[in-house]
């Protein structure tokens, strides 16, 4: 990136924030702070109104808007294939934002850009796992996403499978994230007085309270952590090739992904997990895929699984 493109968009940067700092324009364009000191006077020297408060960051004075910005055909594209996959895993309200702010992409787009995403639009399809269903009334991820801005606490009736019951829940919105093929929201618990984990789709029912949350919370990767050091966790090392099965069970086991050795084709992963039985079910589907090294109690759980599997097949004689 020449230095104009940069400055360009280090101007649609600070239009883009309410506050900037100085080390995260150095992060995105990869440049050195002294840099972007340099780049922050040639804008002001420009007649581009940046002020800046110590300690906190840089922000445009209030009033001042650059002219409309034409968007490229790659970005146009880029913007596309983000809004094929919120359509699929999205509630419905989110999905009408996002097709109404396309909309308004494509009405600043040259005409032959837009020729272009109208022709790729028809042949890009996301298709969502089954058991991923969202209610079409369902609009919790907006809501956790205005109670978070808000500071504001929240009551759900939450549905609880190993229960197979519903709790109503008073909790502290902290973060949204996608693993696993579904949205979850980390969250404090007032019921459990500690920090937890909410699948979307097992929101029944979601209200904003008028109550602020008062307390302050830990960086989301601190709670992950205070999460998993809370309860009785177990460690298993697998060896796997190093090949889509592998990605498959890095985001699979997302908040209990330890750690990865990487041994050239083949790679060893340390997973965490409360469950061993549940965990072997799961890596049995893999087979002679994943080879387990250790503990030795996984190592049982998975040949008490495999003889269940063969006893129902070849009969229990073949294990007497």
């Amino acid at each position: 990136m020449n230095r104009l493109d940069r400055l360009t968009a280090i101007l649609i940067h600070l239009q883009s924030k309410k506050i900037v700092t100085a080390r995260e324009l150095s992060k995105r364009f990869n440049i050195s702070i002294r840099t972007v000191y340099r780049d922050i006077r040639s804008l002001e020297a420009a007649g581009v109104p940046i002020d800046s408060e110590a300690g906190l960051g840089y922000y445009l004075v209030e009033g001042y808007h650059l002219p409309p910005v034409m968007l490229t055909s790659e970005e146009a594209g880029a913007l596309l294939l983000a809004c094929k996959l919120s359509y699929a895993f999205t509630d419905e309200k989110t999905k009408n934002n996002v097709d109404s702010a396309m909309y308004k992409i494509k009405a600043v787009l040259k005409n032959e850009d837009k020729e272009f995403l109208s022709e790729i639009e028809k042949r890009i399809q996301v298709f969502s796992a089954e058991n991923y269903k969202i209610p079409a009334e369902n609009n919790t991820i907006r809501d956790i996403q205005n109670a978070m801005y808000a500071g504001k606490i929240i009551n759900i009736e939450y549905y609880s499978p190993s229960g197979s019951q519903t709790t109503s829940r008073r909790i502290e919105p902290i973060s949204l994230g996608f693993f696993a093929n579904h949205w979850h929201l980390i969250a404090f618990c007032h019921l459990r007085k500690a920090y937890r984990n909410f699948r979307i789709d097992r929101i029944e029912k979601l209200s904003i309270t008028n109550q602020s949350i008062k307390q302050s919370h830990p960086p989301i990767e601190e709670i992950i952590k205070k999460m998993y050091a809370s309860k009785n966790l177990s460690s298993v090392t697998v060896r796997l090739r190093k090949d889509s099965n592998y990605e498959i069970i890095k985001n699979k086991c997302a908040l209990g992904f330890l750690a990865e050795n990487n041994l050239g084709d083949r790679v060893e992963i340390v997973l965490l997990t409360d469950s061993l039985k549940v965990l072997g079910k799961w890596l049995l589907y893999y087979g002679n895929d994943v080879e387990i090294l250790h503990p030795d109690e996984m190592k049982t759980v998975m040949r008490e699984h495999a003889a269940e599997i063969a006893r129902q097949y070849l009969g229990t004689s073949a294990y007497s």
